[in-house]
């Protein structure tokens, strides 16, 4: 299938792509939630899929899930450089799909999530999309003082994000594109992205807005039915975790902005001057009321700091660059 095939607006299921989900793993730490994450993947209701399992780097955890191979699911060691970038680029070189989904290996897919997803192309114009990703605390309730806009830092749908139609990016734990995007405008850019335990990001981003770049008439789109699971463990509903991941964001959308230009960080323009002001605002609104005082300073507070901490890896990364030789 090519971006201008005629694709009919209700898919006949003879005629319904056969589509990769490509799942990236590095740590042995995540076993047990990956075979979980395997597993509702061969629970899907859409039957034309096959699983491309990418380990990156790590001959111990490739010979762990040795046993879990078969005619639906293949397991490669990554092809590039360490990261997920190159991890994800050797599962879209390996995969036979016309259409490449993306799951994290902390995360559960809705049995009807690959169902969502494919609804979506049937619309010709419609290259790519991204469903919701809907947050599951380990190990206790969500901490009180996290507010819902900020929930991107544990890579879920948060407040403030458009929930419907056409978007500039998606999030990577619940994504797909049509493969002939990946054939005509590349594979994911390794200069960004999450290295291990480094939370850098954005290359979702980056691969988006190239994309559309590419076919300005064509559209990346919200699915809000297709939904995953994504595993928050306790090591990231901590301050410091929160703080870290804020600031490597401000380093990451330098890195787009550069490659990007003005779109690298169009959507998050509108992000700081209409939701995060909403959220003040709300949470304002509370303490002038007496509801929720405790809770409500706190989001405060840490609004504050997630957006210092953006700016402050934003900045960082400027001096970065203005530092490298040309």
């Amino acid at each position: 299938m090519t971006l201008t095939d005629t694709v009919p607006s209700k898919l006949e299921k003879k005629d319904r792509p056969l589509v990769s989900v490509v799942v990236c793993a590095y740590t042995s730490e995540r076993l047990v939630q990956l075979r979980h994450t395997i597993a509702s993947l061969l629970n899907q209701t859409y039957a034309r899929r096959e699983v491309v399992l990418v380990v990156d780097h790590n001959p111990d955890l490739h010979s762990q899930l040795a046993p879990l191979a078969n005619e639906d699911v293949r397991i490669a060691s990554n092809r590039g450089k360490r990261g997920l970038a190159d991890a994800r680029n050797t599962g879209i070189a390996l995969a036979r799909g016309e259409i490449v989904a993306f799951i994290d290996d902390d995360a559960d897919a809705d049995n009807h999530w690959l169902e969502r997803l494919v609804d979506c192309y049937g619309d010709p114009a419609v290259i790519g999309n991204g469903g919701r990703i809907v947050p599951v605390w380990e190990e206790g309730p969500p901490p009180t003082w996290l507010a819902e806009e900020f929930l991107w830092v544990i890579g879920c749908t948060y407040r403030g994000m458009p929930d419907r139609g056409a978007v500039r990016n998606v999030i990577g734990c619940n994504m797909s594109f049509r493969s002939s995007v990946f054939e005509e405008v590349g594979m994911f850019n390794t200069e960004i992205g999450r290295l291990r335990n480094q939370p850098l990001s954005c290359e979702e981003t980056e691969m988006c807005i190239r994309a559309l770049k590419r076919w300005p008439d064509k559209k990346i789109v919200y699915a809000a039915d297709a939904v995953v699971h994504h595993h928050v463990s306790p090591a990231r509903r901590t301050l410091s975790y929160f703080a870290r991941r804020c600031y490597f964001e401000g380093v990451s959308k330098v890195i787009v902005r550069r490659l990007c230009g003005a779109d690298g960080t169009s959507s998050e323009l509108k992000y700081l001057s209409r939701a995060l002001p909403l959220a003040i605002l709300r949470n304002l609104t509370n303490v002038v009321l007496l509801r929720d005082i405790s809770t409500s300073l706190s989001r405060m507070g840490t609004i504050t700091l997630g957006v210092g901490a953006v700016g402050a890896g934003f900045a960082a990364g400027m001096l970065l660059r203005k530092a490298k030789p040309q």
